[in-house]
C-alpha cells in the first residue's frame, strides 16, 4: 500500500512469543516499526485505576523486557511507546475528581519515570503517548522520555478537524520533545461506550478525509499513522477481511504512492543540481588553472626574450 512502517499493539504478540517473529518479517519487508504498550492492557489484563501497585509494573516490565529487548538488536525499530495508563471514569468507574488525582500523584508520575527508564536502559528510544485530550486529562511531562505520540482524533464529523489537531500538538511541544502523531483515523460506526470521535458519514467521505488527513500532518510531523488498517473496535479500516482495499485503501495506497514518486523526482533533481554545481565549480577550477599557466607562460617568454638579447 505504501506505508513505511507499523504499529504494533503490544500484549499478544509477546503472550503467543511473535516478537522476534514480527521483528524480523518487518525487517524483511523494509518496514519501520512503533511498539504501542500499556501497562494494564487498557483495563483488560488489570483495573488502570489500580496502577502503579507492584504486581501491575512488575507484569509491565516483564513485557516490556521482551519488546524492549528484542528490540534492541533492531535498528529498525524506532519507538516503544508508554501509554499513560488514565483510568478514565466512565471505564474505571471513579469520579473525574479521583481520575485527576491520580494522574496527578507523585507515586503515577515516578512510576511512568521508571518505566520509560526502564526501556530505555535496554538501548531503545522511548516516547510515551495519551489517550487523553491534554485540556481535558491534562497529564505532566515526563522528563526522560525520548518523545511524545498523541491521538488527536476529529471532535467533528466528516471533519479532519485541522485546529484540533495543531492544539494537541502543542501542548505536548511545550515539553521540548518531538511530538509524533500515534493513532488518528476515521470510522462510520462505533460501539456504543466509545467517545464520538473520528466519524465519518460514508466510505467516500473517509476516502477524502484521509488524503486531506495525510497532506495536513505529513507537511507538519516528522511521524504519522493511520489508525487502523482493519476493522477492531470500530469501522476504522482500510482493508476488508479478505484482504481486499476498501475504497479509502485504495485512497491511502494513492497518496502514499503518489508521495513515494514525488520523493523519488525531487531526490533527482537533487542529485541533477548537485551535478551541475559540480561541474560549474569543476569548470572555474580548471579556468583558475588555465589562467595561472597563462601567467607562467608570459612569464618564462619574456625571460627568454631577455636572455636571447644579452
Amino acid at each position: 500500500m505504501g506505508f513505511d512502517g507499523v504499529r504494533i499493539h503490544y500484549e499478544n504478540v509477546v503472550k503467543l512469543g511473535l516478537v522476534e517473529s514480527l521483528l524480523n518479517y518487518t525487517q524483511y519487508l523494509g518496514l519501520k516499526v512503533i511498539w504501542a504498550t500499556h501497562a494494564t492492557y487498557w483495563n483488560v489484563k488489570f483495573p488502570t485505576r489500580d496502577f502503579p501497585n507492584e504486581t501491575i509494573v512488575q507484569s509491565y516490565k516483564a513485557e516490556l523486557r521482551t519488546i524492549a529487548g528484542n528490540s534492541s538488536r533492531y535498528p529498525h525499530v524506532l519507538y516503544v511507546s508508554v501509554f499513560y495508563p488514565i483510568p478514565f471514569p466512565a471505564v474505571a468507574n471513579i469520579t473525574y475528581e479521583e481520575c485527576m488525582q491520580r494522574v496527578n500523584s507523585a507515586e503515577f508520575n515516578n512510576a511512568m519515570r521508571d518505566i520509560v527508564a526502564y526501556v530505555k536502559s535496554f538501548g531503545v528510544k522511548c516516547a510515551v503517548e495519551s489517550e487523553g485530550i491534554p485540556w481535558d486529562f491534562p497529564v505532566r511531562f515526563i522528563e526522560n522520555a525520548d518523545g511524545y505520540f498523541i491521538q488527536p482524533f476529529s471532535t467533528r464529523k466528516d471533519d479532519i478537524d485541522a485546529q484540533h489537531i495543531i492544539n494537541y500538538a502543542a501542548y505536548f511541544e511545550k515539553s521540548g520533545k518531538k511530538v509524533f502523531i500515534g493513532e488518528y483515523g476515521f470510522r462510520m460506526w462505533r460501539p456504543a461506550h466509545h467517545w464520538d470521535f473520528g466519524m465519518v458519514s460514508c466510505e467516500a467521505a473517509k476516502a477524502m478525509l484521509i488524503k486531506q488527513y495525510f497532506d495536513f500532518a505529513s507537511s507538519r510531523f516528522e511521524i504519522i499513522t493511520y489508525f487502523a488498517m482493519y476493522d477492531g473496535d470500530g469501522g476504522w479500516g482500510l482493508v476488508n477481511n479478505d484482504g481486499t482495499l476498501r475504497l479509502s485503501g485504495w485512497s491511502a495506497s494513492e497518496w502514499l504512492h503518489n508521495r513515494e514518486k514525488a520523493l523519488e523526482e525531487k531526490k533527482w533533481q537533487t542529485y541533477m543540481t548537485v551535478g551541475i554545481i559540480a561541474g560549474a565549480a569543476a569548470i572555474t577550477t580548471l579556468a583558475a588553472i588555465t589562467a595561472l599557466n597563462y601567467r607562467k607562460l608570459k612569464v618564462l617568454q619574456k625571460q627568454n626574450k631577455t636572455t636571447a638579447q644579452s
